[in-house]
């Protein structure tokens, strides 16, 4: 994955414990620099998953977070500190929430850093929960579904009115209004805090709907294989499969479903597992062709093909200035991650924790805004769980070229959901 940053704004970071995951990338860190070299600047903790089976979600959003950070530093960094740059210390928890929870204190404690951000998925969040509370850091998450810290705030979405609310919005929609037959479900998920937290929201909303739960087939992440969850799945012949879906296990579980060759349910699920651009790659295009184009909606807050000129522009930037190989949900999130980090050294004016976390809080994007990268009709605010008050999403269906069509809902919409097959 390419790398380029603008000439003379380069984030200055630190390479311990990220060096090997950049590598892989094959995109060059910028020079360390000895602080008493650099203009002022505000250290921002970065904490990544650049290796392990979370991976995906920062080797993606990671040089779209850095291509940002130094857009901004070369346009005149934090105006309100008087042009200080951001300066980002980089760690990787290695896709363990111990080190997360490791690496925050270390960054806090050694490193001074005034500000934590980073992939921080739901496992992590409550790993690092409690140094959080104890030092008292602000921190924005990219991903986790959910907040226990008053000091956390996430872009995730909420596992209730997000990811819960938007897949039952969008099956009902399916059902009430394109006339698909859908009356029995068979819940698929990654079987983590994540995925069980949203699947107990989205099997109480489908049945307050109409819909009959006739069994569940939840993901063991730490499995190989997910053909006896298909197995499983095809003995129950539902009319729907849905659920939470990590990226790998999307992979497993699409594999198991071309391995068996079961077509018969319609296939609806987020995120990464059901829309993330690596599917293809790791698939191989007989079985994406298979099954990724047939009977499957994919939950996602990035589809290049959606109707919202601020997220055009950022994918057009991304891909001819920054020259990344790779732009899907996982860019465009960190992309709006940096935003986000932005507007809220901005506010604070200081590099002080507690006004970086009043300011945190205060961070709104409203509908239009040139920096809005996600699809959020109401713009992007925090309600008072730290999550987005706006956890709606959208929702594509793969193309055999490969490419995304967005089908839901109607602001974003380009085409019709193609009929069941």
């Amino acid at each position: 994955m390419g790398q380029r940053s603008i000439a003379g704004s380069k984030a200055v970071i630190n390479r311990r414990q990220f060096g090997l995951g950049a590598a892989a990338l094959g995109f060059a860190l910028p020079a360390i620099r000895p602080s008493y070299a650099q203009a002022a600047t505000v250290r921002v903790g970065v904490i990544n998953s650049m290796s392990g089976n979370l991976a995906a979600y920062a080797q993606e959003g990671h040089p779209a977070f850095l291509y940002v950070i130094n857009k901004i530093n070369a346009s005149g960094g934090i105006k309100s500190m008087g042009g200080a740059k951001i300066e980002l210390v980089v760690a990787d928890d290695t896709s363990q929430p111990a080190r997360t929870a490791a690496e925050a204190r270390r960054l806090i404690t050694e490193e001074k850093v005034a500000f934590l951000t980073g992939t921080i998925l739901s496992a992590q969040m409550l790993a690092i929960t409690p140094v959080l509370d104890e030092l008292k850091m602000p921190t924005l998450s990219v991903w986790a579904g959910g907040s226990k810290s008053p000091y956390m705030y996430s872009l995730g979405y909420p596992y209730d009115r997000g990811y819960a609310q938007s897949m039952h919005d969008f099956v009902v929609w399916l059902r009430d209004k394109q006339g698909y037959k859908l009356k029995t479900v068979a819940p698929a998920y990654s079987n983590y805090e994540a995925g069980q937290q949203v699947n107990n929201f989205l099997v109480d909303k489908l049945k307050k709907s109409g819909f009959e739960i006739i069994g569940e087939a939840p993901l063991d992440t730490k499995a190989q294989d997910q053909t006896a969850a298909m197995i499983r799945i095809r003995s129950l012949k539902p009319d729907l499969v849905t659920g939470l879906v990590t990226p790998r296990d999307g992979i497993l579980m699409h594999q198991a479903r071309f391995n068996v060759n079961y077509h018969g349910s319609l296939f609806v699920g987020g995120t990464g597992g059901y829309t993330d651009l690596s599917l293809w790659r790791d698939l191989g295009p007989e079985i994406g062709k298979s099954v990724l184009t047939r009977n499957l909606f994919g939950m996602t807050g990035f589809s290049a093909g959606a109707k919202m000129e601020s997220m055009q522009k950022i994918i057009a930037e991304l891909r001819d200035t920054a020259k990344l190989s790779i732009i899907g949900q996982g860019a465009i999130q960190a992309a709006q991650a940096a935003r986000v980090v932005q507007r809220t050294l901005e506010g604070a004016g200081s590099t002080d924790p507690a006004a970086i976390h009043k300011a945190l809080a205060a961070v709104k994007f409203p509908s239009g805004d040139p920096d809005l990268y996600v699809a959020k009709p109401q713009g992007l605010a925090f309600a008072e769980d730290r999550l987005p008050a706006d956890g709606s999403a959208m929702f594509i269906q793969w193309l055999e070229n490969q490419g995304q069509e967005v089908v839901f809902p109607s602001e974003f919409a380009q085409v019709k959901p193609r009929a069941r097959t």
